[in-house]
This record gives structure tokens, sequence and C-alpha cells, in this order.
């Protein structure tokens, strides 16, 4: 098995920037990061399509298995080499939890996993700008729900837009090349409407939204007693702080700001990094 000596950070960096620079039938695309006190001073807002619409994205590192004795060949399942790539079993697959709530309100969320094996395909995919036509996005609306604590996988195959979701095997014909993006945005068009104040308002309510209503759903399954904050634990403190970050009113803020609040919710919350496409010009 070999594995991708880069971070998630590094592969959705090199993704993310790679569409920015390109120039599909005059596309404009905007990520939105969560942290962007320099780009705020610097009027990074410019640089916003005047409509666009919202995609969410999550980056994953895939492991690429070749061997006879790998599960997924020996089992019969693929014939030669597959990608692979692991969910957080961290309570009870939780993220996965998450982000499937987020795609039941947001169509546009996917899992993006790369189509390298190493570190030196990586940095040639990067430095020749081909880094999208070696990376694979899966749609979290055709995903299935998992509520335990098991190890599950997203597995495909170089070539192929067939993915299967383990432990059981689950094939779909569903996932995106990156190379393919331009006409997937294009397609989306008719959902691209005006990036204004009351566009960026909506959007970080239906994030927040989302958010509560996973915590809500999470504390039902813990049924724990409440406890004063001087007890809680290491993982209830931290979703103390979270739940701080919801306590925002995006009426009193300035477009920018708002879309900044709204990017760190995502990532906070879902680990998922917002994108906005819309025409060039």
């Amino acid at each position: 098995m070999a594995q991708v000596g880069i971070s998630e950070f590094t592969f959705g960096f090199g993704f993310l920037s790679e569409q920015t620079r390109r120039h599909w039938a005059n596309l404009r695309v905007a990520p939105i990061l969560p942290s962007l006190q320099q780009e705020q001073h610097e009027g990074w807002d410019a640089h916003l399509p005047l409509v666009a619409t919202d995609y969410y994205y999550q980056f994953k590192l895939s492991d690429y298995l070749e061997r006879s004795n790998s599960k997924y060949i020996a089992e019969g399942i693929y014939n030669g080499p597959y990608y692979r790539f692991a969910f957080h079993r961290r309570n009870q697959n939780q993220q996965h939890q998450r982000l499937k709530l987020h795609a039941t309100r947001n169509a546009n969320t996917y899992y993006v996993a790369p189509e390298f094996h190493s570190m030196a395909a990586f940095n040639s995919a990067f430095l020749s700008q081909q880094l999208l036509q070696r990376s694979r996005l899966i749609p979290l609306r055709d995903c299935k729900h998992v509520n335990d604590g098991e190890q599950h996988y997203i597995t495909f195959q170089h070539g192929s837009s067939l993915w299967r979701f383990h432990s059981e095997s689950d094939e779909h014909d569903s996932s995106i090349n990156g190379e393919a993006l331009a006409g997937f945005y294009t397609r989306g068009k008719d959902q691209f409407r005006e990036l204004n104040k009351e566009f960026a308002s909506e959007l970080f309510d239906k994030a927040s939204e989302t958010a509560k209503s996973a915590l809500t759903e999470e504390r039902k399954r813990k049924e724990k007693p409440r406890r004063k904050k001087s007890d809680l634990d290491e993982n209830e403190i931290d979703e103390t702080k979270d739940i701080e970050l919801l306590q925002f009113d995006p009426k009193r803020h300035e477009q920018n700001v708002v879309l900044k609040r709204t990017s760190q919710v995502l990532s906070v919350f879902f680990g998922l990094t917002l994108v906005l496409v819309g025409p060039e010009d």
C-alpha cells in the first residue's frame, strides 16, 4: 500500500489554487477560506464574482493498493489497483454524519480525493497545473448514512467514474473527475444568483442551522446529564467554544465579514471549504 506524503491541507490548497488560476468559459472560482485577516485588509472580496452559486468540499487523502492480497482485489471487487480513502471513526463516524446532514441541505457537497500516490506525482501535477485531472469528487448525497464506530472507506479506480462505499460494497457511477469541473460548473449556472449581503447572510444562516441541528442530534445520542462547565470533558469544552462561533448576527456585518464567519463555521463543524463559482464578468 502506498500513501501520499502530503497533508489534506496541502492537497486542498493545490486543488483550489489551480481552479482559481484557470479560465473556463469565463468562469471565476473563489474559495472562501476560514482565515482571511490579511486578505480582508487587502480587499480580497473584490475578486468575488458578481453572481455565484455555492459548493462545499472536504479534502481527503488516498491510499493506493495494488497487491493481489489487497482486500478488494482479493475479494474480486477490483481486478487491479485502486484508490481508497478512510472516514474518521471518532464518535461513531461523527464527521461523516455531519457531512451527510449538510448534504441534505446543500446538494453540492463533495469529498475530494487525489488520484495519485506519491509526493513526486503531486509535485509534478501541481507544477504542470494538472492536479485537477488527478482528483476525484464524490457526492455526499450518494454516500450511505453510518452510525457506528466501524471503519468505512470509499474506493475508486483510475479512469472510471464508478466508486464504492464500504464496509458493505455499494457501487455508484456519480463521481466527477476534476478535469470535468468546467462543464460541471457551467451546467450549474441556472443556480447562479446575485452575490450580495442577502446571499451571504443566507449562506451563514444555512450553515449555522445545520451545525445546530448536528449538535442537537449528537446530544440526544449521548444522553448525558447536564453538568457545570468546570466538570466538562475536553470534547464538551470544545463544543462550548464552537457554539460561541454560531453567536453571530449577519445583519450587523458587511458581506465579507459574513462570508468569513460562514467559512469558519463550515470548517469547524464540517471540515468543509466553501467555494463560490460564477461568471468572470
